[in-house]
């Protein structure tokens, strides 16, 4: 049989509870209070780490979101700038074709202008090697006769003019002698010179003074100057009239 001493147990029990109280008096409540803080703090810290997973995940989601954004964008601007590259080409080979086409056409028309150039300068050409071949050989084949007939044709030219065309053309000084030069290819008769002298009174109804000189280049024929007034009767001022008729006409021709 165990023999128990109460006495000693109770005593022991007493302890017991006294050491529990004062434990749990001094040392429970701060432990208990220092793990509750401690358990806050690591809730605190997993609160805050999972908080950064989080933003951490959403700054990753947003970074990936910006980076496919930018790919995206990247491609885009690729292809448009190929579009554009290929649109430049394109303009710049049609702005070369007619830029070519143009001077095509234009050196197309430059040589066709040459061309009609040449034509007008080269007829041109004959037209005067024509009138001093035709100069040259009435110079040679007039004869008396010939240059008689061309006086002849010069005073009755004079016989045939306005005499209002001509008179108004002198100065108002009625009474003044009037100089007339007469220049011919071949010395006048003297019943030339009379006979061209009273037409010229007639014409004119002014006294006159003629002078008269000679010049072989006129070929035939005589010329009358007066008060600015020039009556070409002569077969050079004819054959001139002849050219410059064919030079205009060449150039109505290349225009």
């Amino acid at each position: 049989m165990i023999n128990i001493n109460w006495s000693t147990l109770l005593l022991q029990i007493i302890n017991f509870g006294i050491m529990v109280f004062i434990l749990s008096r001094v040392f429970f409540k701060p432990v208990v209070r220092m793990l509750d803080e401690r358990a806050e703090q690591v809730t605190k810290a997993l609160d805050e780490a999972q908080e950064r997973e989080q933003k951490a995940a959403e700054a990753q989601a947003e970074y990936e979101k910006t980076l496919a954004e930018a790919q995206e964008q990247v491609m885009t601007m690729q292809q448009q700038a190929q579009e554009d590259l290929l649109q430049t080409k394109q303009q710049v080979l049609s702005e070369a074709r007619e830029q070519v086409s143009k001077m095509r056409e234009t050196a197309e028309r430059d040589l066709e202008q040459s061309r009609q150039e040449a034509i007008a300068e080269h007829r041109a050409e004959l037209g005067y090697l024509a009138i001093e071949l035709s100069g040259r050989l009435m110079r040679q084949a007039g004869g008396t006769v010939f240059q008689a007939a061309s006086v002849q044709e010069f005073l009755d030219r004079l016989s045939h003019l306005q005499p209002e065309k001509y008179r108004k053309a002198l100065d108002d000084d009625e009474a003044a002698i009037l100089q007339v030069q007469v220049v011919s290819a071949r010395a006048l008769e003297v019943e030339e010179q009379a006979e061209l002298e009273a037409r010229t009174f007639k014409l004119l109804e002014r006294k006159i003074e003629v002078r008269y000189r000679v010049d072989p280049r006129l070929i035939a024929g005589a010329t009358m100057r007066f008060g600015g007034v020039v009556i070409d009767g002569s077969l050079s001022g004819q054959l001139q009239n002849l050219n410059e008729r064919y030079q205009a006409g060449v150039e109505r021709e290349a225009a």
